[in-house]
């Protein structure tokens, strides 16, 4: 998952928030992970008092689970928790790429059509291990032609999380690859032809895909320790 860049002037909480929350989807800090004020602070060479304040936005994204006076938990994810996070995820992305068929314009095309030929090109990759980063890619890109950058701000921080928890199987393709590769298509050729329902439809079909091979990972495999 691309971090995102912070401008030099934030304050150092909100830097280390970012930081963290790039850290857990890197698995340097590992669902379910207890962690303390004092271990963080002399990780990151900081005080504790942006270590809290850090914290306690990660809390509000849904990230961690703060502990009285024991610092913080790093969620881990259950089957409820990832069906009411793609619930909504659901919800929110079928509203953004209906606005997209609307908004979208022939420059952000084209940049749909070049992530759209990288997935493609990771589709047809046997045990492709950028498969997932170029299959992000092309959907957070469409998710920002709907202009509802509060929408993309409430799933970012669980997108990372629930990537933190895909992470931890290791390397892994989906079994039917191609068919992720032609959904893609379906839904760049519905922006192209201003065809909410269409695209709609594309979207939640993806998500839904998505939805059932974490489920799948959560039942066949266990997590790479």
């Amino acid at each position: 998952m691309a971090a995102k860049k912070t401008p030099i002037n934030t304050p150092t909480y909100l830097r280390l928030r970012q930081q963290i929350r790039e850290d857990i989807v890197a698995g340097q800090w590992a669902l379910g992970r207890h962690l303390t004020l004092r271990e963080l602070g002399l990780h990151y060479e900081v005080s504790n008092v942006p270590v809290r304040e850090a914290l306690l936005q990660l809390q509000g994204d849904g990230m961690v689970e703060m502990k009285m006076n024991r610092g913080a938990v790093v969620r881990d994810i259950d089957e409820a928790t990832l069906n009411r996070f793609f619930d909504i995820r659901q919800a929110l992305q079928t509203m953004l790429v209906r606005k997209a068929c609307a908004l979208r314009t022939d420059e952000q095309l084209v940049q749909a059509e070049a992530l759209l030929v990288v997935f493609e090109a990771a589709c047809r990759r046997s045990g492709s291990t950028d498969f997932f980063d170029a299959e992000r890619g092309l959907y957070e890109f469409i998710d920002t032609l709907g202009d509802n950058p509060h929408a993309i701000e409430l799933m970012h921080p669980r997108n990372c999380l629930v990537e933190a928890f895909r992470r931890s199987f290791g390397e892994h393709s989906p079994r039917d690859p191609d068919r992720w590769g032609r959904r893609a298509r379906r839904l760049v050729r519905a922006l192209i032809a201003r065809h909410p329902a269409h695209a709609a439809a594309a979207m939640q079909e993806h998500v839904q895909v998505v939805r059932e091979h974490l489920l799948r990972l959560m039942t066949e495999a266990p997590p790479s320790p």
